[in-house]
């Protein structure tokens, strides 16, 4: 249980660290770029979730501890779904209901697409 733990713990350590370095470069790179850095970053990490569950569901790359480690903890640290949450609420309460709006909704739309996505490409 421990070691479990651990895996868990070391994935959701490197998932946020990388998080943090992605909304960084991104905010630099364009200014203002918030929420549009945690919008790819749940891209990314709904993608990466579908990759991942589809290795482990095609039995062909991925063992428990394996899977305790990128799904459980590198994708739950990398996902800033409460993020997501608060930056949706914030544009709503910015009166911004048609960029609340699109964020919502392609992070939803999108996100579940590329879900299905990685879970095809990851059991092929």
């Amino acid at each position: 249980m421990i070691k479990n733990v651990l895996l868990v713990a070391l994935g959701g350590g490197l998932g946020s660290a990388l998080r943090f370095l992605v909304q960084e470069a991104l905010h630099k790179q364009i200014l203002n770029f918030s929420p549009y850095g945690t919008f790819a970053v749940n891209m990314l990490g709904c993608f990466l979730i579908g990759l991942f569950m589809g290795w482990a569901q095609g039995e062909k790359y991925l063992t428990e501890s394996t899977n305790l480690l990128l799904i459980s903890g590198f994708c739950g640290g990398f996902t800033t779904f409460s993020t997501f949450a608060m930056q949706g609420n914030n544009l709503l309460l910015e009166q911004k209901p048609i960029q609340a709006i699109l964020y919502i909704g392609l992070s939803v739309m999108v996100g579940m697409g590329l879900a299905y996505l990685g879970l095809k490409l990851g059991k092929s």
